[in-house]
C-alpha cells in the first residue's frame, strides 16, 4: 500500500498542476490599455459575442459603424458609441442580411443619427431585417446599394473603398455545399489612412475571396477582419499571401456552437505570420493609426505562464510532482519507523 500512495501522489499532483497552468493560461485578465486617439484613426473591433461589429473613428471626429452585432448586443453597441462621445455617424453599413451582423442595427438607428446606409441590396426575407429597412425609410436615411469600387472620403485623407459586391445586378450565385449566398455577397470594405490599410470582410468565404483576386482590386492590408468569424471555409492560403496581413481580428462569441474560429483557420494565420486577436478572448479591440505605425490594445489579455507550455510544461510538472511526492514518501516512511519503534 505505502509503495503505491508515492505513484498515485504523483498522478494527482501533476494533474492538479497541469489543471491550474491552463486554465491560467486561457483566463483573460482585464488590463487597463491608456493610449493616445487625438489626431489619430482608430478602429474599434467591439464586443458582441457570436456576432460582428466595428466602429471607426477619424482623425476629426467623423464615425463608421461597420456592423451592429445580433439584437442582444444592441445596447452594448449604443454604450460602445456614446463611450466614445459619437452624436452622429457619417456611415452605417450592413455587410449582408443575417441577424448576427444587423440585429442591434436598429437600436443604433434609433439612439443616433444616421447620414447614409450602406447596404448589400440583397433581397432577405427576414423579419429582423424587413424591420430594419422599414426603420431606416421612416427616418429619412439616404440607402446607398453597395457596388465595386465606391469610394467613400471621410477626412484627413481616410478612404473606404468597396471591394464586393459587383452591383448592378451581378451576384455570387454559386457557393459551396451548405453556404450561403448572403454571406458569398457581403460588403467587403478596404480602408486606408496614409500608409496604413485595414480590410473588412463581413462573412466572405473563398467564392468571394476568388473573386476579389481576379479583379486585380489592392487587397494588401496590415490589419485582416478575419471573414466569417474564423470559418474553416474563409481565410484561404492564397487571400492570405494576397492580403499579407501582420495582425488578424477575429470576432466571435466564447463556446459558440459553430466552433468559430477553426483550428484549420488559426494554422493558416500563423503559418501567415499574422498576430492574432479573438474577441472571445480578448474582448474589445482597438486599433490606433497615425497613418504609418499601427498599435492594437486589446480589453483582456490571456494570462502568459513562462516555462510552462507544450512538453516542456509538462515535464516540469511531473518533475515537481516527483519532488513533491518523495517529501511525502519521506514522512511516510518516518512515520513507519517511528510506529515500528
Amino acid at each position: 500500500m505505502r509503495r503505491r500512495r508515492v505513484p498515485i501522489a504523483i498522478v494527482l499532483v501533476a494533474v492538479i498542476i497541469v489543471g491550474v497552468i491552463s486554465w491560467l493560461r486561457t483566463r483573460p485578465l482585464e488590463v487597463p490599455t491608456p493610449f493616445v486617439t487625438q489626431g489619430r484613426l482608430q478602429v474599434y473591433s467591439l464586443d458582441v459575442g457570436q456576432g460582428d461589429s466595428a466602429l471607426i473613428i477619424t482623425p476629426e471626429g467623423k464615425s463608421v459603424l461597420i456592423d451592429a452585432g445580433p439584437p442582444q448586443a444592441g445596447d452594448e453597441v449604443v454604450a460602445a458609441l456614446r463611450k466614445r462621445n459619437i452624436s452622429s455617424l457619417d456611415l452605417a453599413v450592413a455587410t449582408h442580411p443575417h441577424a448576427d451582423h444587423i440585429g442591434g442595427m436598429r437600436q443604433v438607428i434609433e439612439n443616433f443619427e444616421v447620414k447614409n446606409f450602406l447596404d448589400s441590396g440583397q433581397i432577405y426575407p427576414s423579419n429582423e431585417y424587413e424591420r430594419l429597412l422599414r426603420a431606416i425609410k421612416e427616418k429619412g436615411i439616404k440607402f446607398i446599394e453597395a457596388k465595386k469600387g465606391m469610394t467613400f472620403d471621410l477626412d484627413s485623407g481616410v478612404k473606404l473603398v468597396t471591394l464586393n459586391p459587383q452591383g448592378g445586378g451581378e451576384w455570387i450565385t454559386k457557393v459551396r455545399a451548405g453556404g450561403s449566398v448572403e454571406n458569398a455577397n457581403s460588403v467587403v470594405i478596404r480602408l486606408s489612412y496614409g500608409n496604413f490599410s485595414m480590410l473588412f470582410t463581413g462573412d466572405a468565404e473563398t467564392e468571394t475571396e476568388q473573386l476579389m483576386m481576379k479583379s486585380g482590386e489592392p487587397l494588401r492590408a496590415q490589419v485582416l477582419k478575419v471573414g466569417h468569424h474564423g470559418s474553416r471555409y474563409a481565410t484561404s492560403v492564397k487571400f492570405l499571401e494576397a492580403v499579407s496581413p501582420e495582425v488578424a481580428i477575429i470576432s466571435c462569441g466564447a463556446g459558440n456552437r459553430y466552433g468559430h474560429p477553426a483550428q484549420v483557420t488559426l494554422e493558416r494565420l500563423q503559418q501567415a505570420g499574422a498576430k492574432i486577436y479573438r474577441t472571445d478572448l480578448n474582448g474589445e479591440i482597438a486599433i490606433v493609426t497615425d497613418g504609418n505605425k499601427f498599435e492594437v490594445h486589446a480589453a483582456k489579455q490571456p494570462v502568459q505562464v513562462a516555462l510552462w507550455s507544450g512538453s516542456a510544461g509538462v515535464l516540469a510538472c511531473m518533475l515537481l510532482a516527483i519532488a513533491l511526492s518523495s517529501k511525502l514518501g519521506g514522512r511516510d516512511g518516518r512515520r513507519s519507523q517511528r510506529r515500528r519503534i
